[in-house]
């Protein structure tokens, strides 16, 4: 089932149960209201028929008592008669008062029984109900019963009120219609369906496309997401409310973007791995070829003496590069996978090793190392350090022409940043404010005026077995691992390597290292 639908379902539930206990109570109360408001005109019905019947049986006993002072011989015996007769003369008179009484007082709908020591003498009620007898328990003279009965589709109040006359119990039962409370509580009863009707037809109606609303990017969600689930990792959720589901649209949209971004690095990571493949297979079957060549003829032929030495000359060139290749490589294997040791090194002192190291190098070629160093103490993996500041010299060699200058250049610097992702290396990269973490750094400049590289060129100048040139690279001796190994120990270092070059002008290799 759907949420809307659950929604919808919940609230009519909920708004059924609500109006109708709220019904339930307003009907009740009314109807109890209705049928004390009908009780009271019974009591007082009852009331004014039993003053009546007094007010009529005192009248006959004062009469009988006047008649008696007249006569003559009052003997006791006389007396007993007289009683005897009085009680006599009031169940014969009972029936007369009452039909006076009725002809006087009695109201529409309205009845009324009289019961003199225990039978019923006088009635005006031409069904002549059966009296409950619970009307006369406990019955006694100031107090009242009464009971509700239905009869003939009608519900009618019986009340009893009780008199002593002579000794003898006179009970007044009076009957009066109290259908009007019942058919008001059918009235409003059937209303009141009606109107539950009407609202939860209404409600349904407005709840629905409330709800249909409300989920409406709900549903937004789950498209994108099975769009995205297909493959479609550039699907995005285009909710701009301001709510708990703006709010889910907007996470949801970061978690697309980090799916996605994740996706592109295994894809980026996968054709990175068959492209090493790639470049490291060729890279092998170029010097492998050229050895088992030479080797070959050196076999199968005899050679001069000069012509033996120019291919052993070759095949020794070639197994250095591969001895070069594959050391390089181990390298790189290791620093990806292993942490480094850091020390506090004077840069002065550093950058006067790699100098020494590649002073040779440059002498063969004519090229002059001009260096300008500001000391400083930083912590860093000497050797380290010194293996990429000695490819990076070794690039500005092999890019240098004879008689040209390479200057080294350590300072600090205000304001930069020096501090990067560790899962790449920025080259020609404007750094953002994000990446600004540190005020200062420690800026070490390589610069050289070779033959420069294109924009294109230097943003994969770190990409294993790329050779901006590889004709040149491998007359040097170049496998193209060198700058890979740079990234990944600069990377160690938290330091960014940055490249402006420019074709025909020269190279500057800018690296700055946190202080």
């Amino acid at each position: 089932m759907k949420f809307r639908y659950k929604v919808l379902f919940t609230n009519l539930i909920l708004l059924s149960l609500g109006l109708g206990l709220v019904g339930y109570l307003m009907i009740h109360k009314n109807f109890e209201l209705a049928k004390q408001t009908q009780l009271k005109n019974a009591i007082v019905q009852n009331n004014l028929v039993q003053s009546s019947v007094e007010y009529e049986l005192l009248q006959l006993l004062n009469s009988v008592s006047d008649n008696s002072e007249t006569s003559n011989n009052n003997t006791d015996n006389n007396n007993a008669e007289k009683s005897s007769i009085s009680a006599s003369s009031i169940a014969a008179q009972l029936p007369q008062i009452g039909s006076r009484v009725s002809s006087s007082v009695r109201s529409r709908d309205s009845f009324f029984y009289i019961y003199f020591d225990g039978e019923k003498v006088y009635t005006d009620d031409k069904s002549d109900a059966r009296i409950s007898d619970t009307l006369f328990k406990n019955l006694t003279t100031g107090n009242k019963n009464y009971v509700i009965k239905e009869e003939s589709q009608k519900h009618y109040i019986y009340v009893t009120s009780q008199s002593v006359i002579d000794e003898k119990n006179l009970w007044i039962v009076s009957k009066c219609d109290a259908s009007e409370a019942y058919t008001l509580l059918d009235e409003q009863i059937n209303y009141f369906r009606l109107i539950i009707i009407v609202i939860l037809i209404a409600e349904s109606a407005a709840m629905y496309f409330i709800s249909r609303y409300m989920t409406k990017p709900l549903e937004k969600l789950n498209h994108v997401s099975e769009e995205i689930a297909q493959g479609d990792y550039a699907t995005r959720v285009n909710v701009k409310s301001h709510d708990e589901i703006g709010l889910l649209a907007q996470k949801f949209n970061i978690m697309a973007q980090a799916v996605s971004d994740h996706v592109d690095e295994l894809n980026d990571m996968v054709h990175r791995r068959e492209q090493f493949v790639a470049d490291f297979t060729h890279e092998i079957k170029t010097p492998m070829t050229s050895i088992i060549g030479y080797a070959d003829t050196m076999r199968s032929l005899e050679l001069p003496r000069e012509e033996q030495m120019m291919a052993l000359g070759y095949i020794f060139s070639e197994g250095k590069r591969l001895e070069s290749m594959s050391q390089k490589l181990f390298e790189l294997i290791y620093l990806r996978r292993h942490d480094i040791e850091k020390a506090r090194v004077h840069m002065a002192d550093l950058c006067a090793e790699v100098v020494k190291v590649v002073e040779p190098a440059y002498e063969n070629r004519h090229l002059t190392i001009e260096t300008e160093i500001e000391d400083t103490v930083l912590t860093v993996n000497r050797e380290l350090l010194v293996t990429a500041l000695v490819n990076l010299m070794d690039n500005a060699r092999k890019a240098s022409e004879e008689g040209q200058q390479v200057e080294v250049t350590g300072k600090f610097v205000d304001n930069m940043a020096c501090n990067i992702p560790k899962d790449k290396t920025d080259i020609g990269e404007a750094e953002s404010a994000d990446d600004r973490k540190c005020t200062r750094a420690y800026e070490i400049c390589i610069i050289d005026h070779g033959i420069g590289m294109t924009k294109e060129q230097a943003e994969r100048i770190c990409d294993e077995f790329y050779m901006a040139d590889k004709s040149r690279a491998r007359k040097e001796g170049g496998a193209g691992i060198g700058m890979s190994l740079v990234a990944i120990i600069l990377e160690h270092h938290n330091a960014v390597l940055s490249v402006e070059s420019e074709p025909g002008c020269g190279t500057t290799m800018r690296i700055l290292l946190p202080w």
